[in-house]
C-alpha cells in the first residue's frame, strides 16, 4: 500500500515540475496573482515531497525517528497553508483588495486559526499537541491533528462564503471555475479520511493547480505585443470587474490625437513601431515610483493605467510627468512629425461610475476642448452632452413610448422646375429633459442598441400617412424621400413592411424614396440586394446618399437600381475652397450620363447655388432654400410657394 502512496505523490510531483516549467515560462509575472499562484505551486511540491518522504521514513529501518517527526511536521504545515493562500488567489485574480479593507475583522477571523495552527505544530515540538510518533513508526493523532482537518474545512468554506459574496455577484463564470478547486480538493480530504492510506490529497491539489492554470490568460491573449501592455480585452474584464465591486479607482488616460494622421503617414507596421516607446516611457515612470500599477493598450493610439491606492495622491503629478517625459524623450523616426499627446485623469467612481461611461470617456478625449495637454475627466464627463449619450438609451426608450420622435420634412428644390418636387424626411427628438437632441447622438447608439428598427419603422409609417393624407396631394410633390439606416437595410422582413404599409395606407410606391447611405451599400451585399430588388418591382425609386464620404464605387453603384445620388456637403466644401471644379462638373456630368439625378446636399449660399446649377445638378437642397420644417410648416411652406 505503500508503493500506491508513494506513486500518487511521485505523479503529483512530476505533474506540478511541468507546471511549473509551463508557467513559469508562459505565465503573466509581475502581479500579486502571479505570486501567490507561484508560492502555491511551491507549498504544494514541498507538500507532496513530504508526504512521499514520510511515508518512505514509516519504515522503522529507514532514518530516524527525529527525522520522520520533522518531515511529518513539515507536511501538515504546508498542509495547513493551501487554503488560505488560494483564498488570497481569488482575491488577487479579481482585484478585490479594497473589499478586505472594508472587513478588516474578517480578514483577522480567516487567517488567525491558520497562524494558531502554525502555533499548534511549534508547540508539539516541545508537547505532543498535534502528534507523537509510536514505536514502530506510527503516528498517534492528537486533538491538533483534528483541529486542521477542520481547519481545512473550515477554510473550504470560507472560500465558498467568499465566493457568493463577493464574486458570484460580478462574475458568475469566474465564480464557477474558482468554486471547482474547492469540491475536488473536500473530495481529496474525504477519501483520505475514509481511507487513510490513500494519501490523494496532494494528487487533488495538484489537479486544482492545473486547471487554474490552464484557464489563466495566455500571454499571447493578455498581452499586447506592440506594446507589451495588457490588451483591450483584459482592460474591459478588470475594469467590468472592478466598478461591480466598488473600487476606488485613479485612472489616468492617454491619447495620441494625431495617430489617424500617422497611420495615414506612414502605414499600420510603423504606426506600432511608435507605440512601443511610448509605452515604454509609460512602464519606465510608473515603475520609478515602485507601487503596483496596470497599463492598457487600448488601441488606435490610446493607453490607460489604472493606479495603486498609495499613488493616489501624487496621480495629477504621475499625469503630467508621463505627457512631458514623452514630449521630451520620444522621439518619432518620421519627419516634421510630433506626437499630439492628451492625458487626462478620471477619479472612479467620482468622476465615472460604471465602465461604459469610462469608454464613452476615452471616445470622446479626441473631440475634447483643452488648454493644455492634460484633461479633467469632470469636464468631460460634466458636459450635457455626455451625459446625454449616457442617459441615451432610456432617452430613446422614454422616446419611444412617450412618442417624442416627429418627423421634419426638408424641401428639396427642382432647378429645372424652379419648383419643390420633393422632400427629405428627417426624424427629430425633444426630450423633456433635454431638449432637442442631435440624430448624430441618438441614431449610432439606436443602432448599437436595436431600437434604429423601432425608430426606422416610426418614420415609415408616419411618412406614408402623410403622403395618403388629403394635405398631401394639392402640394404637387412627387416623392418623399426616407432614410434608411444601415442596420435596418440588414432586415430579413424590411421589403414587407414597406409594402405592407404602403398597401395599407393606400399609398403609391412612386411617391416613396428610400435613402441608402453609402455605408449600408458596404454591408451584406445578399440582404442589402434582395431588399433592394424586392422594393424595386414593387415601384420604390432608390437614391444614394452622402455620396463621396463612403466606401461605394462606381462599380456598386451601376448595379443597384438607383434612381438619384445624393452629393455630400463635403463637395459643396471643395467647391467653395476652389481648384475642385473641373473634378465635381465631370462627377455630376458622369452620374447624369449613367441616367441619374443628382442632388447635392448643404447649399448655405446663393452663389452656391449658382455655380452648382451651371454645373448641371438636377436638385439642390439646404438651408439656403429651408430648414428642415415640421409637417405643418412644410405644408405652408410649400402652399406659400406655389401661390407666390
Amino acid at each position: 500500500m505503500a508503493a500506491h502512496i508513494v506513486a500518487y505523490d511521485y505523479c503529483a510531483f512530476i505533474l506540478l515540475m511541468i507546471i511549473a516549467y509551463y508557467y513559469f515560462r508562459s505565465g503573466i509575472k509581475g502581479s500579486y496573482r502571479g505570486a501567490i499562484l507561484a508560492l502555491i505551486i511551491a507549498v504544494t511540491v514541498a507538500a507532496s515531497v513530504c508526504d512521499a518522504t514520510r511515508v518512505r521514513f514509516a519504515a522503522p529501518d529507514i532514518g530516524s525517528d527525529r527525522r520522520f517527526f520533522m518531515v511529518n511536521s513539515a507536511y501538515y504545515l504546508f498542509f495547513s497553508i493551501i487554503p488560505p493562500l488560494y483564498l488570497l488567489y481569488i482575491i488577487a485574480d479579481l482585484d478585490l483588495w479594497h473589499v478586505l479593507r472594508g472587513f478588516l475583522h474578517r480578514v483577522v477571523f480567516w487567517f488567525a486559526p491558520s497562524v494558531a495552527y502554525i502555533v499548534i505544530l511549534t508547540v508539539n515540538f516541545f508537547y505532543p499537541a498535534a502528534f507523537s510518533v509510536m514505536p514502530g513508526r506510527d503516528l498517534e493523532p492528537h486533538w491538533g491533528y483534528y483541529v486542521g482537518q477542520m481547519l481545512y474545512i473550515l477554510y473550504n468554506l470560507l472560500t465558498v462564503w467568499f465566493l457568493g459574496r463577493f464574486v458570484k455577484p460580478i462574475d458568475t463564470k469566474r465564480y464557477r471555475v474558482f468554486l471547482a478547486p474547492v469540491y475536488i480538493c473536500v473530495t481529496g480530504l474525504a477519501v483520505n479520511l475514509i481511507n487513510p492510506s490513500q494519501h490523494v490529497l496532494c494528487m487533488a491539489i495538484t489537479l486544482c493547480i492545473l486547471m487554474l492554470v490552464l484557464i489563466s490568460r495566455r500571454t499571447e491573449d493578455a498581452i499586447d505585443f506592440a506594446t507589451g501592455m495588457h490588451t483591450y480585452k483584459v482592460f474591459a474584464e478588470d475594469m467590468t470587474t472592478n466598478f461591480k465591486s466598488g473600487k476606488k479607482m485613479q485612472i489616468i488616460l492617454l491619447n495620441i490625437v494625431n495617430y489617424k494622421y500617422a497611420l495615414r503617414l506612414v502605414g499600420y507596421d510603423q504606426v506600432l513601431k511608435m507605440m512601443r516607446p511610448v509605452s515604454d516611457e509609460i512602464l519606465r515612470i510608473m515603475r520609478r515610483h515602485h507601487a503596483p500599477f496596470m497599463c492598457y493598450y487600448i488601441g488606435d493610439g490610446k493607453f490607460a493605467i489604472e493606479l495603486s491606492r498609495r499613488l493616489s495622491a501624487m496621480a495629477s503629478s504621475i499625469v503630467d510627468e508621463i505627457g512631458t517625459s514623452i514630449h521630451r524623450n520620444v522621439k518619432m523616426e518620421i519627419s516634421d512629425f510630433e506626437l499630439d499627446i492628451r492625458t487626462c485623469l478620471a477619479s472612479c467612481p467620482d468622476d465615472i461610475s460604471d465602465v461604459e461611461s469610462l469608454f464613452m470617456l476615452i471616445s470622446d478625449m479626441d473631440q475634447a476642448v483643452s488648454n493644455g495637454r492634460s484633461l479633467s475627466a469632470s469636464s468631460i464627463t460634466r458636459t450635457k452632452e455626455f451625459l446625454m449619450k449616457k442617459d441615451m438609451s432610456a432617452i430613446i426608450d422614454r422616446a419611444l413610448a412617450n412618442h417624442y420622435f416627429s418627423v421634419f420634412y426638408q424641401p428639396i428644390y427642382d432647378t429645372v422646375t424652379g419648383k419643390y418636387t420633393s422632400a427629405e424626411a428627417l426624424v427629430r427628438l425633444r426630450d423633456p429633459k433635454y431638449g432637442y437632441i442631435s440624430p448624430a447622438l441618438f441614431i449610432p447608439i439606436a443602432e448599437k442598441s436595436g431600437a434604429i428598427h423601432a425608430i426606422g419603422s416610426f418614420v415609415l409609417e408616419e411618412v406614408i400617412k402623410f403622403i395618403a393624407s388629403p394635405d398631401f396631394a394639392p402640394l404637387g410633390v412627387d416623392y418623399i424621400e426616407i432614410n434608411l439606416s444601415a442596420m435596418q437595410c440588414l432586415r430579413n422582413d424590411l421589403a414587407d413592411e414597406i409594402i405592407g404599409l404602403s398597401g395599407k395606407y393606400e399609398v403609391d410606391p412612386s411617391k416613396i424614396n428610400l435613402e441608402i447611405t453609402e455605408t449600408a451599400s458596404a454591408y451584406s451585399q445578399s440582404k442589402l440586394y434582395g431588399n433592394i430588388r424586392t422594393l424595386a418591382d414593387h415601384g420604390f425609386s432608390f437614391s444614394l446618399d452622402d455620396f463621396g464620404t463612403g466606401y461605394s464605387n462606381l462599380m456598386r453603384i451601376a448595379s443597384l437600381p438607383l434612381n438619384i445620388v445624393k452629393l455630400d456637403r463635403a463637395f459643396v466644401l471643395m467647391e467653395e475652397s476652389g481648384g475642385h471644379h473641373v473634378i465635381i462638373r465631370n462627377l455630376i456630368m458622369m452620374l447624369k450620363n449613367m441616367k441619374l439625378k443628382v442632388v447635392v446636399e448643404g447649399i448655405e449660399t446663393e452663389e452656391m447655388v449658382d455655380s452648382f446649377i451651371q454645373m448641371g445638378a438636377d436638385e439642390i437642397q439646404g438651408f439656403y432654400y429651408s430648414r428642415p420644417l415640421t409637417k405643418s410648416a412644410y405644408i405652408r411652406f410649400i402652399r406659400e410657394k406655389l401661390t407666390a
